[in-house]
């Protein structure tokens, strides 16, 4: 079953730890798993072993997000909500 919100508990749990240490900035070691496209209806979905902050296409996927709706329209892909986590603590304010 898919749970975007269990990989933001991680995210959250990692940073806060990173924060409390002093580490002033981190990257998450995965943007896409463009091996593993995310398949809305029919197929399974491979996404679920992807540690990609962002939900890749496969060509084929039906009910996929169109182009022209994605956030960033033309890219193969749209950002899952840790993504918007991650950027959301590098928005706080008194970061560097």
């Amino acid at each position: 079953m898919r749970d975007e919100d269990e990989q933001v508990r991680y995210l959250d749990d990692l940073m806060t730890v990173f924060e409390e240490e002093g580490v002033d900035t981190v990257f998450w070691f995965s943007f896409a798993g463009y091996a593993h496209p995310h398949r809305p209806s029919g197929g399974p979905d491979r996404d679920l072993a992807s540690y990609g902050i962002v939900e890749v296409y496969a060509d084929d996927a039906e009910g996929a997000v169109p182009a022209s709706a994605r956030t960033y329209p033309g890219m193969p892909w749209e950002p899952k909500k840790a993504f918007h986590a991650l950027a959301e603590r590098y928005r706080r304010p008194g970061r560097r």
